[in-house]
């Protein structure tokens, strides 16, 4: 048995060999979430029940400081299906990242995270941090995972970003940048992204507000070429209401024609309600509706109950 073609046990055998191998100087940090879900879902083939992840994830950072001041580790993270502990992708699918650098520069290569995504739309994502039946289906994403290097910059409330990626033949065939610059004080963050590959762009503008049991965010986006042919412009709100530990949520998202793409578009809307239950800090359970309004076909129309149960560790 090959532990590559296993990639669930692949991590746990490296998970031990580090702890084993790490210097006193090190921190090693396993982090993961455990998302199932009773759904019933109607998309193309019908309706039907099951019982569903919401992408699921195990991940391990560690973090060595030298006598210098500077720092340098390992990201990895992957995604795995709870409802059957296979793995979704082939290994480390999530992310794979060597960094180094201080606590305000830093330098990451590898498979690395999205500027745009872990800024936009996972942050306007309140109810479920943009995972399972319900996540984003509409917002334009250009920058991918692989073959990057990234600058990350903090300065007091400020971080700037700038990523480049190699060229992927199999989407546009040419290298792409994107770049990020965000602002955050207490009850209040503001983010600006912009990502491009020669072919295809995406610039978008999020906030977010926090005001006692409100919290407020919203994000507007402009893209071309990447769902369909031209340019079209997407805008998204989310409102969530926190009393003790219930949270309430509206999430909506209408997206404009690309024009041209496709006879007769006009568009798509995702909607979502939701309700969520804080058993700990850690663990929730929730309760929700939702559904994406596609009269382009180009996102895919579906519409979904779902109960379920969140446990991060």
């Amino acid at each position: 048995m090959s532990l590559r073609s296993h990639p669930l046990i692949f991590a746990a055998v490296l998970t031990l060999a580090l702890l084993f191998a790490l210097p006193a100087s090190a921190d090693l940090q396993l982090y993961g979430r455990l998302n199932v879900s009773v759904e019933r879902r109607t998309e193309a083939g019908g309706p039907r029940f099951q019982v569903g992840d919401n992408a699921s994830r195990f991940g391990i950072m560690e973090v060595e400081r030298t006598r210098s001041g500077l720092e340098s580790g390992v990201h990895l993270e992957m995604g795995f299906d709870a409802t059957t502990g296979k793995p979704y992708g082939s290994g480390f699918d999530r992310g794979a990242e060597l960094f180094f650098g201080t606590p305000n520069v830093k330098l990451s290569m590898g498979s690395v995270g999205s500027t745009a995504y872990l800024a936009i739309t996972d942050v306007v994502s309140l109810h479920n941090h943009d995972t399972g039946i319900s996540s984003d289906a509409l917002f334009a994403h250009v920058e991918p995972l692989q073959h990057k290097m990234v600058v990350t910059l903090h300065a007091d409330r400020w971080t700037m970003q700038a990523a480049s990626w190699r060229a992927d033949p199999m989407v546009t065939g040419r290298a792409g940048t994107a770049y990020l610059l965000a602002w955050t004080r207490p009850g209040m963050s503001l983010a600006l992204s912009s990502g491009q590959d020669g072919v295809r762009y995406e610039r978008s503008v999020r906030g977010l507000w926090q005001a006692g049991p409100l919290e407020l965010a919203a994000y507007v986006e402009l893209d071309r070429n990447v769902f369909g042919s031209g340019r079209r412009l997407l805008g998204r709100v989310a409102v969530a209401w926190h009393a003790g530990a219930s949270e309430f949520h509206v999430n909506v998202a209408q997206a404009s024609a690309y024009g041209g793409a496709l006879p007769g578009e006009r568009g798509a809307r995702q909607r979502t309600l939701g309700y969520n239950y804080n058993l700990s800090a850690r663990s929730k359970v929730y309760a929700l509706a939702t559904a994406v309004y596609d009269e382009g076909r180009l996102y895919g129309s579906r519409r979904a109950l779902a109960l379920g149960v969140r446990q991060n560790f």
